[in-house]
């Protein structure tokens, strides 16, 4: 046996010439590393770029269409409604669905929504933010709506509805009937 390190000499090599060097080089890995990200840069951030794109791209790909219950939908361009769908206990009774935010109940279910508001009576309706109180033609109902007016402005054969006036949170717009007669 060699005098030095049990047989291992100062080059790293014992005497049948096998390298027993098991540490690494911390300095030369980093500067390797470092080399190899200057001379790669713009292959991984391209990468980078493509990743992010992908996950955006999926992201936007999830969000479901629907009807635009937020806006006047006036302006003709589609919109896409995210839909939200609230665990509510015993979700079945009005007193829940109240207490639960009755339009937060409904974000993202435009049809649903429309059959709820025609239960409410005149008060119930202009007290919602997700409802109106509306003449159209010649008869007054609820129907979902917002700032700028019902949602639903057609009739089922695609005609529209003669708009005479609704009321939004209490606020009349349209032609709005004298108050005081």
């Amino acid at each position: 046996m060699n005098a030095t390190n049990g047989g291992i000499n100062n080059t790293g090599i014992n005497n049948n010439g096998i390298n027993n060097n098991i540490g690494v080089d911390l300095m030369e890995l980093l500067e390797r590393l470092g080399q190899y990200f200057i001379e790669n840069i713009v292959a991984i951030c391209t990468m980078v770029v493509m990743i992010i794109g992908a996950l955006v791209y999926q992201q936007i790909m999830y969000v479901q269409h629907g009807v635009d219950i937020s806006g006047s939908g006036r302006t003709g361009k589609s919109s896409q409604t995210v839909v939200v769908e609230p665990f509510l206990p015993g979700s079945d009774s009005l007193d829940a669905k109240l207490k639960a935010g009755f339009c937060k109940s409904y974000l993202g279910k435009p049809a649903e929504l429309e059959t709820e508001c025609g239960k409410m009576s005149k008060n119930s309706c202009t007290a919602t933010s997700c409802c109106v109180w509306a003449r159209m033609g010649s008869a007054e109902s609820c129907v979902s709506g917002n700032e700028y007016g019902p949602i639903f402005k057609n009739n089922p054969n695609g005609s529209p509805k003669p708009l005479d006036y609704y009321y939004f949170e209490n606020k009349c717009s349209g032609n709005c009937p004298n108050p005081n007669p």
